[in-house]
């Protein structure tokens, strides 16, 4: 695990108490629309693991919304991983470490391990640094080698601003209204390749998406 200076250690204790108090604050003043809640509990109630995945721009809602269920997620070991870990520590996520440039192969199998084992891992597979809506390779061998089912989900919000990051991060604005869409699981056929797994994850992912925004109206 990377070692922090002091002075990065304040930074990042300093920046995780702004994040959790702002994103705290808008994401408890949204109104949410929950569309396929039943396909998220299914999933967890049959206990055979299973990946939920999103893209990596609409995540500060979806995170609290599934806070306290002990949802595992994949995070980077740099100085904005670890600020990203003490947020998801803090909304009751348990966290494995590592990412394709560094520690990536631990922490695939570690990640394989406990899907298989029957647990529930939260992944943004365009992440950590895109491209954006871009399936990359480590998602998609997960998914493969664990063969668990992959709940797609979707987000859409209204107001919200988009920061000029290379995701479009998604802010809401206070007291805006969200539609979360929990779309139905399914498992990758076994002859698939990696880059039809890429796409049919992809396009799963879109779906949800587009039915949150029309769920706005």
């Amino acid at each position: 695990m990377q070692r922090f200076s002091f002075g990065e250690r304040v930074k990042i204790t300093v920046g995780f108490w702004f994040l959790w108090l702002i994103s705290t604050a808008l994401a408890a003043s949204v109104r949410f629309k929950v569309i396929g809640q039943e396909n998220l509990e299914k999933l967890v109630a049959e206990g055979k693991g299973g990946l939920i995945v999103l893209w990596h721009g609409v995540t500060i809602l979806p995170i609290y919304y599934c806070r306290n269920r002990g949802f595992y997620s994949l995070v980077s070991v740099s100085r904005d991983g670890e600020l990203q870990n003490r947020l998801l520590k803090s909304r009751g996520f348990r966290t494995i470490r590592g990412s394709s440039a560094r520690q990536g192969a631990r922490a695939l199998l570690e990640s394989v391990r406990m899907l298989k084992a029957g647990g529930v891992m939260a992944l943004t597979p365009d992440g950590p640094k895109g491209p954006a809506k871009v399936v990359q390779q480590g998602s998609v061998k997960m998914a493969m080698m664990s063969g668990v089912p992959i709940l797609p989900v979707g987000l859409a919000c209204r107001p919200c601003k988009r920061l000029h990051s290379w995701d479009s991060h998604l802010i809401p604005k206070p007291f805006a209204r969200a539609a979360l869409v929990f779309g139905e699981p399914f498992l990758l056929p076994p002859t698939i390749d990696e880059e039809g797994a890429a796409r049919k994850v992809a396009e799963a992912i879109n779906r949800q998406e587009a039915l949150a925004e029309k769920a706005l109206g």
